[in-house]
């Protein structure tokens, strides 16, 4: 097991008038016995509705790497985030529903 934590940078999208910087997202992980495991910045593995986040990278030609997995796995965790009835954003993805008479 390493414990090692590495950081991983998502480029989301390029920069625009409303985001000169683009949009990113930071993922952590660390490799244990050839698995990329995302966790937080402390270590702690995360944990989304009772799903965790570790997938096998390979080595060979045509087997994805370690980054390519991490980056996969930010973006799953990032869809999830988005997802969750915690989420500051959630519910406001679609237009706005009043009630008659307003």
């Amino acid at each position: 097991m390493s414990d090692e934590i590495k950081t991983i940078h998502v480029h989301m999208k390029g920069p625009s008038r409303s985001k000169p910087g683009g949009v990113s997202v930071i993922g952590h992980h660390r490799v244990e016995d050839g698995f990329v495991v995302m966790c937080k910045p402390d270590g702690m593995p995360i944990e989304l509705n009772g799903k965790r986040f570790r997938r096998k990278f390979g080595t060979k030609s045509g087997e994805l790497s370690e980054r390519e997995v991490a980056r996969m796995m930010t973006l799953e965790i990032r869809n999830e985030l988005k997802r969750s009835p915690y989420s500051p954003v959630a519910g406001f993805s679609g237009p706005i529903s009043y009630p008659k008479g307003f």
